[in-house]
């Protein structure tokens, strides 16, 4: 996105705020359909990523599936068009309610994570209902523990005993329709290894089983470069992945989020002033981690660039920090920029996932404002 959108985004609505580009978004899809194109393929958007009212309608449009995580979820998708035979209900902990809601409705599949959620589903059961099994390869994905999920340690899914005994209950009860597997092995995923080794369990344990899976369900977790060049290389994925794609015969199912939506958006910042201390210096922003908590949370690294001529300014070494009652509200530490003046604005990138989804309250700062580029026109999104 040109940076003039930015500025232009900041002088009309304030900061902080949130821009969306969403022509990045209809490219991206654009990529996938033609990845996938020699399969039975759907997507189905991971709605935990970022459940930005206009960005689902974008995808509504486009007749793609979501993933949904919660009931909340659900309800907003809903919202916006998608009909349950589009929704995929994933979760780790789905409530009685919720499930009989899930079965009323008529989901496309409802995810089971583990038998103890079969065991649930199978007393509220009012119609025939499609399942699918989250299983647990124990993949090391290679991530961030806190968004690896595909180990044996690790709350989500069941090993392939347990999906063995969920497989044989299924089988005997004529209101269940067992549709496929599921596994995500995790997020931000920037080697193919991972998903290669998960794969290649599937595949012998649904020969093990004699499975003929209408659903391959591979979950998401494609991982985006944050500025250290690290991304998930697509070229090795279709050579390694595809082969045995094909040896299932399956519709694809991919539940892609951070991919799609991450680096089109930007949080744009206010500078409010420089701080000088006798042994650093602090670029003092109008943002921080109750906008953005990933810096906190993971550790993560966001590219940060300047939205003011940089031409004649010295470059400073300077951690890059927020307003919020935290010594972990700090995007950036040691961070080297073209030294800015108050009042002038910076954007952080690569912020459409896990960004405002995750933005809380604390401090009673108010959350931001949530901009649309459509490509002609922004807008404060409904």
């Amino acid at each position: 996105m040109d940076s003039q959108i930015l500025v232009k985004a900041a002088e009309s609505f304030g900061t902080p705020i949130y821009v969306y580009d969403l022509p990045f978004i209809h490219h991206r899809l654009s990529i996938l359909k033609e990845m996938f194109k020699d399969f039975d393929f759907r997507l189905a958007y991971a709605v935990k990523a970022n459940f930005n009212k206009d960005i689902l309608s974008v995808l509504e449009k486009k007749n793609i599936m979501v993933d949904v995580v919660s009931f909340g979820e659900y309800k907003q998708v809903r919202s916006v068009g998608f009909t349950p035979d589009r929704i995929i209900v994933n979760g780790n902990c789905k409530k009685r309610e919720e499930l009989q809601q899930y079965v009323n409705d008529g989901v496309f599949s409802i995810n089971l994570d583990s038998y103890e959620e079969l065991l649930r589903l199978e007393k509220i059961l009012s119609k025939p209902t499609r399942v699918s099994i989250r299983v647990n390869p124990d993949v090391d994905a290679k991530t961030h523990r806190h968004i690896a999920t595909g180990l044996k340690e690790n709350k989500f899914g069941v090993d392939f005993d347990t999906a063995t005994k969920m497989i044989e209950r299924i089988k005997s009860n004529k209101m269940l329709d067992l549709i496929g597997l599921h596994c995500h092995i995790g997020s931000q995923i920037t080697e193919v290894e991972p998903y290669l080794e998960a794969v290649v369990s599937i595949k012998y344990f649904a020969k093990s089983m004699d499975l003929e899976l209408s659903v391959l369900n591979l979950g998401g977790g494609w991982g985006i470069d944050y500025g250290n060049g690290k991304v998930l290389d697509l070229e090795e994925y279709k050579k390694k992945i595809f082969p045995l794609l094909k040896e299932f015969g399956s519709t694809i199912v991919l539940e892609l989020g951070r991919w799609i939506v991450a680096p089109s958006a930007y949080l744009v910042a206010k500078v409010e002033y420089i701080k000088r201390t006798s042994s650093k210096i602090f670029i003092m922003l109008d943002t921080g981690m109750t906008h953005l908590i990933r810096p906190a949370l993971y550790g993560a690294k966001h590219r940060i660039i300047p939205l003011y001529d940089v031409k004649n300014r010295k470059k400073i070494k300077a951690d890059v920090v927020g307003p919020i009652c935290e010594s972990a509200d700090t995007f950036r530490k040691s961070y080297t920029m073209a030294e800015p003046k108050e009042g002038e604005f910076v954007a952080i990138c690569d912020v459409g996932a896990y960004g405002y989804a995750m933005a809380s309250d604390y401090n009673l700062i108010p959350k931001p404002k949530e901009i649309i580029w459509d490509g002609e026109k922004l807008s404060i999104s409904s």
